[in-house]
């Protein structure tokens, strides 16, 4: 066995000894009795060790859950009610990149305008998002007091809305000036 086979395999077992010393050292998993559910058809007793061939019934292989469907990638369009089971699902858009400088880098003042002007644009994009996203906020909150959440949760939702308004205006005086 040569020098650098000699040390990759004492590499791979000293990253081998630390996997089981983790494994060994984690504490035991916890699982209440609700958690537990046995199917009957996912554990079956072992052949005996006379059998030549292993085979494996469509019945008893499942594929797991999250192999098994595809998630649907086509955007969701939000409408403004909120339902009663309905989880938010973020809009999904193409990633889009900033415009790229054009003009002469060594001309200090040309891109700091350029600088302003994103930055300006920043502050605009997010004084329009607010109005949306405290309409969704104010929907929830709603929804939380018919459903009398508690008062820890309700302020909270109250605080972030008070937040987003504040840094709204914020950035709106920024920009006025």
């Amino acid at each position: 066995m040569g020098r650098i086979q000699a040390i990759l395999l004492a590499l791979m077992l000293g990253g081998l000894g630390y996997a089981l010393w983790t494994l060994y050292s984690l504490s035991p998993l916890q699982v209440s009795p609700e958690q537990v559910q046995h199917d009957p058809q996912q554990t079956k007793p072992v052949e005996p060790a006379g059998t030549a061939s292993l085979a494996l019934s469509v019945d008893s292989a499942t594929r797991p859950k999250a192999v098994a469907d595809t998630p649907n990638l086509q955007p969701v369009v939000q409408s403004q009610e909120v339902g009663d089971d309905a989880p938010y699902v973020p809009p999904i858009a193409p990633a889009t990149s900033a415009p790229a400088y054009q003009g002469d880098l060594s001309d200090h003042q040309a891109y700091l305008a350029h600088q302003s002007a994103r930055s300006a644009q920043m502050k605009q994009n997010y004084i329009a998002a607010v109005d949306k996203k405290v309409a969704r906020l104010e929907a929830l909150l709603e929804k939380g007091i018919k459903h009398q959440l508690p008062p820890q949760q309700l302020q909270e939702a109250r605080n972030k809305i008070q937040g987003l308004r504040s840094m709204q205006a914020q950035l709106r005086r920024e920009l006025a000036q």
